[in-house]
C-alpha cells in the first residue's frame, strides 16, 4: 500500500489548483477505500479551506489532517500532517480531535510530543458517535498499552456498532477456526489483528486464541503484559541503535514465545512469507502457517480446514460495497488454496467444483480491474 513515486512540481502545482474547485469528501482509511497521492493533495487543500470557514469544526480539522497524513504514505519525507497538528493545536487547543491527532503524529516517528499525554487526554473525551478512526485507534491503544480491561471493553463496543467491515471479521473467523486449542496467532496490520479482537469480544468466540501483533512488540508495556499472560519469562533484548536491532528484538521475542508453545504458533502468510526467519518451520495450513519442527502432512490439515471448519459460502455473493481490505482478502483466498485444485480434480471432482466456485467468485466479487482479476484467475488455472 505505501509504494513511493515521484510526483513533479508541476503535477503537484496542477493538483493544488484544481483542489480549489474539489468538493471536501470524508477521508476514509485506505483499508476502507483506498484513493491515490493526487486526490488526497486535493483533499487536503479542501479540507483545509473549510477550516478556514470554521475553524471550530473538528469534523473538518479530522480530515484536514487524515488527507495530509495520508499523502505521506506516498512520500514519507512529507511533513504536512505535523504542520496540520500545530494548526489545529492553535485553533481547537483542548478538544478530543486535537488529542486524537497530536497522538497520532507523536507515534508516527515523527514526533509530537508524549503519545500517552495525549491518548488519554482523548480518551476522556470520547464522542458520543464514534466512528471507525476512533474505535480503529482506541482498541489498538489499549491494546498496546496492555490494558486488556478496557481494550475488551472498547473491541464490544466496535463490533456492536456494525461499521466493521463483515467480510474482513468472516476472513479473520476462518483463520482462528483453523487453528488448534490455545493456539497463538502472530501476525501485523489492522485487518489482520482488529477484526479478531472483535471476533473474540463481540462474538465470544475463540478466547483461548491469544492474539500477537508483531509490531507491538517493541512497546514495553505490550511485550510484559504479554509475556505475564503466556507465563514467559522475557528474553534479554539489545537496546536498538540500528533497524536491524529491532528486527533482531522481534525474533528474540518471537522465539521465545516459540520455545514454550512450539506447534501451537501459527503465522499470518501475509506478513511472513518464505523470506522470513522461520520458513523452514512453517507449514501451510491453508489461510495461516503454522510452526512445527517436524513435517507432516499439513495438506490433510488443510483439507480438513476447507471442508470443515472454514465458512467460505459469503464467497459467492455480495450484497454491499465492500472495504478494499475485504476485497483483497476474499481474492486471496485464491492464491492460499489454489494447491488444492489438483487434488480434487483427481480425488473428488464434486469437491473440486464447489471450491473452484468459491475461489473464483471471491475474485470477481470484488472491484478489482478486469486485468487484476485474470492475474488470481491464472493462479486457479494453474497458469
Amino acid at each position: 500500500m505505501r509504494t513511493k513515486f515521484l510526483l513533479s512540481l508541476a503535477a503537484m502545482a496542477c493538483a493544488v489548483v484544481a483542489s480549489a474547485q474539489t468538493k471536501a469528501t470524508k477521508i476514509e482509511s485506505p483499508i476502507v477505500s483506498e484513493k491515490d497521492f493526487v486526490w488526497y493533495v486535493e483533499q487536503k487543500e479542501a479540507w483545509k479551506a473549510e477550516t478556514q470557514k470554521d475553524a471550530t469544526s473538528e469534523t473538518a480539522w479530522l480530515n484536514y489532517y487524515n488527507a495530509a497524513r495520508y499523502m505521506s504514505w506516498y512520500q514519507q519525507e512529507d511533513t504536512t500532517a505535523r504542520q496540520v497538528v500545530r494548526e489545529m493545536e492553535a485553533a481547537i487547543p483542548n478538544s478530543y480531535t486535537f488529542n486524537y491527532c497530536a497522538y497520532r503524529e507523536s507515534v508516527s516517528g515523527k514526533g509530537y510530543g508524549d503519545p500517552k499525554t495525549y491518548a488519554e487526554a482523548a480518551l476522556t473525551k470520547l464522542p458520543d458517535n464514534m466512528q471507525f478512526f476512533d474505535f480503529d485507534q482506541w482498541v489498538c491503544y489499549l491494546a498496546m498499552q496492555g490494558d486488556e480491561t478496557r481494550m475488551k471493553t472498547m473491541a464490544k463496543r466496535y463490533f456492536d456498532s456494525g461499521l466493521y467491515s463483515e467480510a474482513v471479521l468472516r476472513y479473520s473467523y476462518n483463520e482462528l477456526a483453523g487453528m488448534d486449542e490455545d493456539g497463538i496467532y502472530i501476525g501485523n496490520g489492522d485487518a489482520a489483528i482488529i477484526p479478531k479482537w472483535l471476533i473474540q469480544e463481540g462474538m465470544g468466540l475463540f478466547r483461548d486464541k491469544t492474539i500477537v501483533c508483531a509490531p507491538f512488540l517493541m512497546v514495553k508495556e505490550y511485550r510484559e503484559w504479554l509475556f505475564r499472560k503466556l507465563g514467559i519469562e522475557l528474553p534479554v533484548l539489545k537496546e536498538p541503535q540500528k533497524a536491524e536491532d529491532y528486527d533482531d528484538n522481534e525474533v528474540a521475542l518471537i522465539n521465545a514465545i516459540i520455545g514454550k508453545y512450539g506447534s501451537k504458533v501459527y503465522f499470518s502468510p501475509l506478513n511472513y512469507n518464505d523470506n522470513n526467519y522461520w520458513k523452514k518451520n512453517l507449514y501451510n495450513e491453508g489461510l495461516l502457517l503454522k510452526y512445527s519442527n517436524k513435517p507432516y502432512n499439513n495438506l490433510a490439515v488443510k483439507r480438513n480446514n476447507v471442508e470443515k471448519r472454514y465458512m467460505m459460502e459469503y464467497l459467492l455473493v455480495s450484497f454491499r460495497p465492500e472495504w478494499t481490505a475485504g476485497q483483497r482478502l476474499s481474492a486471496n483466498y485464491a492464491v492460499l488454496l489454489a494447491d488444492l485444485l489438483p487434488y480434487y480434480a483427481k480425488h473428488d471432482k464434486n469437491r473440486y467444483e464447489w471450491l473452484m466456485n468459491l475461489l473464483v467468485s471471491g475474485v470477481m466479487n470484488t472491484s478489482f480491474s478486469e486485468e487484476r482479476k485474470q492475474e488470481y484467475l491464472k493462479v486457479l488455472r494453474q497458469e
